[in-house]
């Protein structure tokens, strides 16, 4: 089967089982809060399937680009509006800049303690100060003025600028080292830092809704149309989902396999 026709049976099938999985919920046999978990899979899978450059200081770059529209869009929200996505992620206008930037520094520094570790066997201390996506400030709803966003955006483009500067600067070698006692290697944190910054950012814009069933279709529709606008040229090349080197395929027979055992109970 030729490349073309594979990718198109990949969106066939995802629409039956779709279809399926929606005529369960039509029929009873199905509660529409089960569709909860699944969707927001979807959602995020849909997040990471635009491609990206394979050179990890490249794709920092390419994901900051698509990013920054967003950030410059948050003076537009409500800033007391606060987007529930799940039990560990929520986002008010400030908190998606604080995690932005956070985030950054966080692994600057471990990109950082990473080349010490390699390089002198300085084992790291953990320096970890920042508060993850599940914590609320009461800052984090404060009103942001034009001139606040302003220097928050200047400190983000510079720290993603000093990420970026750090990363041509490295050898293969030192992207591909990993601890001896297990973790990721430089190159995944990369990979890692530009997903999530482009997860951050998408949801005052772009919120699912709150209805399970409303919630599904929508993230649904993100996934396919994503996969669409990918296919043919891109299905046999990398995604970053997260720290993982994966491939269009894997990422659609997870999906598909979700739905199936959805569908059976399981």
């Amino acid at each position: 089967m030729s490349t073309n026709m594979a990718s198109r049976e990949w969106l066939v099938q995802l629409a039956q089982s779709r279809q399926r999985v929606l005529s369960a919920v039509q029929e009873g046999k199905l509660p529409a809060d089960a569709l909860r978990e699944i969707a927001l899979s979807k959602a995020d899978l849909a997040i990471v399937l635009p491609p990206m450059p394979v050179d990890p200081a490249q794709h920092m770059e390419q994901a900051h680009a698509l990013s920054r529209p967003y950030l410059e869009r948050l003076i537009q929200h409500d800033p007391t509006l606060e987007i529930k996505v799940d039990a560990e992620h929520s986002y008010t206008a400030r908190k998606v800049l604080r995690r932005v930037l956070d985030h950054a520094l966080d692994h600057l520094n471990q990109i950082e303690q990473w080349l010490a570790w390699q390089e002198r066997g300085l084992v790291p201390e953990p320096t970890d100060g920042w508060a993850s996506s599940g914590v609320t400030f009461a800052e984090d709803r404060v009103p942001l003025t034009q001139a606040e966003l302003d220097a928050w955006l200047w400190r983000i483009d510079i720290a993603v600028g000093l990420v970026v500067q750090r990363a041509r600067q490295l050898s293969q070698q030192q992207l591909d080292w990993r601890p001896s006692i297990g973790g990721w290697s430089i190159r995944q944190i990369l990979h890692h830092l530009a997903q999530a910054q482009r997860y951050y950012v998408v949801w005052l814009d772009e919120p699912l809704p709150a209805d399970p069933l409303a919630c599904y279709v929508e993230a649904s529709q993100r996934f396919e149309e994503q996969l669409q606008q990918r296919l043919p040229e891109h299905a046999h090349t990398i995604v970053f989902n997260g720290e993982e080197e994966t491939f269009p395929e894997p990422l659609v027979k997870s999906v598909l396999k979700a739905e199936q055992e959805l569908l059976s109970g399981k």
